[in-house]
Formats: C-alpha cells, structure tokens, sequence
C-alpha cells in the first residue's frame, strides 16, 4: 500500500521482511560523510586501473554506501521517493547512468562501460540515502555536512595561502604537502599551483573554485535564513577561496549571488555584507599590490578587458576551435557518442555541449529540466515568504552552473553531484513540512468557522 504522499515525498511501502534499523541508518549515513570527506581531500589520487579507469580511495567509500545503500532498499520496509528531487534530476541521473552502457554495447567497448559505474558512484550514495533516512534525519545530516564544510573551508583557505607563498618563493615549493602526493595522482589536469592560481587540496583551481562556490551558496543562503554570524563569516571566507581561484566565471557568479541575497537581508545585515566585503576587498587589494602586484595576480582579467570576450586567447579558442571541431567529429555519431564525449572527441570543455554530443537534444534537456527546476524552486523562494528563504539556496546554485556548464562541466564533480542532490532533498522536505503547516492551519481555520 502506498503511504502518505505529498507534493514534495512519496514514501512507498515494500514486501520487506522488516524496517531498517537506526543502527545500519547511522552506519550509512557515516559511510556517506566519509565518502564527501574523502572526495574532498583525496579525489586527485589512486591507482591506474587500465588506459582510462583509475581506483581511488572515495571509490571505496562509494562502493560501500552502494553496497549498503541497496542492501537497506531490499530490507527496508518502506522506500522514500522524493518527488522534487526525482522530477528535476531523474531524468538526467538515467541518462548519465544508461547511456555509457548503451554506447559500450553499441560500439563495442566494453571498457567504456566502465563510465556508468563511476556516474554511479557520484550520484547513488545520496540518492540512496534521500530514499532510506526519514525526514528527521535530514536536520542532522544538514549539521554534519556544515561542520565538514566548515572544517574543509577554513583549511583550504590556509592551504590555498601557503600554496601562494610558495608560488612567489616565501616558501620553498617542497614544502606543501599536495607535492608529496603528486605521484599518485591519476587526474590528467592534476596542477598544485598553476602560476599564482592555487589548487588548496583539489586537483587545480577550477575545482577549487567549485568548492569555494558551493560554500558560498551553502553558507550565505544559511545566513539569509537564519541570520546567524557563523554563517556569514563562513560564507565570507569562501569568497576569498573563490578569489584564491581567479576562476572569471565563478567570479561573475559569486557576485551575482551576493548581490541576489543582499536584496532579501534586513537593513541591518545588508550595511555589514556591505561594509565586510568592501572592507574585505581593499584589504585583499592592498595585500596583493604590496606582494606579486595587482597586475600580475589579476592579468586574465587584464587581458579580457583589453581585448574583448572572442579574442581572448582562452574563450576564443574555445569558440573559433574547440568546440567547432567537436561538433563536426560528433557527426559521425547519429544518436551521440554516448560514453563519455571526451574519450572520443576532440577537447569538449563545456557542459553544455559535452552532454549534447554524448547523448543529443535529449541528454541536453535532461540537463535543462534540472537546472530548470533549481532556478523555479530559488526564483520561488525568492520572492516568496520570509520562511521559504532556504530555497535561494537553489536559486545560488542555479546561478552557477548556468554560467559554468558553458565552458566547463561541474555536473561531473563527485562535490557538485553530493551537494545537488542534498539541495533537492532538503529543500524538498522543507516545502513538505510548510505544506503540513498550512493545512494544519486550514483546518484549525474551518473548525473555528464552523464553530
């Protein structure tokens, strides 16, 4: 029999010989903080396991929570479907799941396979927590991925300044930690320190600056939420790991989103995120002028404004080469590539375009209809009421990926991947539970009426 459903979550009952346990819960749920712990500081390193499949150590941890995952979906008595989370990303999670081994048969590659399982591995773990935690859980769990969060923040943040020092020889280059590893590296775009851009405990700047924009949009939209201080020196911080980064596209997003969430603060908050990032912003200035020059730390923003957005040697690369010749190698392909594009095209580094060529206009607007979702739910909350603020969250990482997925792809970062579908869930069960209230307060209205 099905159980009570609402707009938000559908909880269906199973022939199950009994429910899960609080105990083999929790043991998930540890399993899961371990695996996002260890994508966030061990993803770059493992071991090469044949020409294009590696094994590293978050793949142990996903292994497990799949493991445990669908053991507890085959014990438990009743399965969770979160309607929010499972309308805006099902569609794209099964094309990213189906389509490498669709192309492994098809083409005959059968190592290309190899694809879906990893697509599993970042997607599957949270997916199958959302159908196995009650929605009690979800406050707690939202408590253990904000100290984890702020923990990993605030050592990248010093990592980041350390890998800096290095950069304009304060310290020797020996001396950070990440150079150690560097042998064991397996990710082809593995750079400690690219010029003056470090990479903190990530594989390079760009995924540092995913990190650095995640926080941004967990701690601020927080912040708007709940107006606690914590928050906002949180998200603060991530600022400057974004500016750490001087990624020009998670520039632009940050400061869109911190301008859409100054709107919604009272007069008092809104003078000090004003005055904290003015104050914040000549600080940072008169620190890099005073040690590399504000020309050498910026000069790709320099070069932008100097030469314009086509001729720049990085995007217009991108339009007047890259992606041409990727959509004229894709032609060969009737139906997409299928497996991942990059393995059988010349370079595609935008989003956008990686996920038409591999599976055409449906795998295009699988990822239309997530992206489509989050900025409804945000836009929603937005200029919805003052207890629906959570929802920006969405909304922030709308923004983001929107800006991003047009010359990169951080739909296929393990971190990216973790915090959509936690958004989707959490935000999920908070339109339930104000549903809930609503009718609650529909029928206290009726019984006085009626009285």
């Amino acid at each position: 029999m099905p159980g009570k459903a609402s707009t938000s979550q559908l909880a269906i009952d199973l022939p199950a010989p009994r429910r899960l346990g609080p105990a083999l819960l929790s043991v998930y749920q540890a399993v899961v903080i371990g695996y996002l712990i260890s994508i966030l500081f061990l993803y770059p390193y493992g071991v090469p396991v044949g020409e294009f499949a590696s094994l590293r150590p978050p793949d142990l941890f996903a292994l497990a929570a799949l493991a445990l995952g669908l053991g507890g979906v085959l014990v438990s008595g009743r399965v969770r479907i979160n309607r929010m989370l499972f309308g805006f990303a099902g569609a794209f999670v099964l094309f990213e799941l189906a389509a490498p081994l669709i192309g492994a048969v098809g083409y005959r590659r059968f190592s290309d396979g190899i694809s879906a399982l990893r697509m599993a591995m970042l997607w599957l773990p949270m997916i199958l927590l959302t159908m196995l935690a009650p929605p009690t859980a979800a406050r707690q769990f939202e408590d253990r991925l904000a100290r984890v969060l702020t923990v990993t923040l605030w050592l990248n943040l010093a990592y980041a300044t350390l890998q800096i020092a290095a950069a304009v020889g304060s310290i020797p280059y020996a001396a950070l930690p990440t150079t150690w590893l560097e042998p064991w590296s397996v990710d082809k775009n593995f750079n400690v320190i690219q010029g003056l851009r470090p990479a903190g405990f990530f594989a390079n700047s760009t995924a540092l600056s995913v990190f650095g924009m995640v926080c941004v949009c967990f701690f601020y939209s927080r912040f708007i939420s709940n107006g606690m201080r914590q928050d906002l020196s949180r998200a603060m911080a991530a600022v400057v790991i974004v500016l750490f980064s001087t990624s020009r596209t998670a520039y632009a997003a940050c400061a869109v989103v911190l301008f859409a969430g100054w709107w919604l603060l009272n007069g008092t908050n809104r003078q000090l995120v004003a005055a904290i990032l003015v104050m914040g912003a000549l600080a940072i200035l008169f620190a890099v002028d005073a040690t590399v020059g504000i020309e050498a730390a910026f000069s790709r923003f320099q070069r932008l404004a100097d030469v314009g957005l086509l001729a720049d040697p990085s995007f217009g690369s991108r339009v007047n080469r890259i992606w041409p010749a990727a959509i004229e190698a894709a032609r060969d392909y009737k139906f997409g590539t299928l497996i991942q594009a990059p393995r059988t095209l010349p370079l595609v580094d935008s989003g956008f375009l990686n996920y038409y060529l591999q599976g055409r206009w449906p795998f295009l607007a699988a990822v239309i209809v997530l992206l489509g979702g989050l900025w409804i739910t945000g836009l929603v909350a937005f200029f919805g009421r003052a207890a629906e603020r959570l929802g920006v969250l969405a909304l922030f990482l709308a923004i983001y990926l929107t800006a991003a997925l047009a010359i990169s792809n951080p739909l296929r970062s393990p971190l990216m991947a973790f915090f959509i579908v936690y958004v989707l869930w959490r935000l999920g069960l908070e339109r339930q539970v104000i549903e809930m209230r609503g009718q609650k307060v529909a029928r206290l209205r009726n019984i006085l009426q009626k009285a």
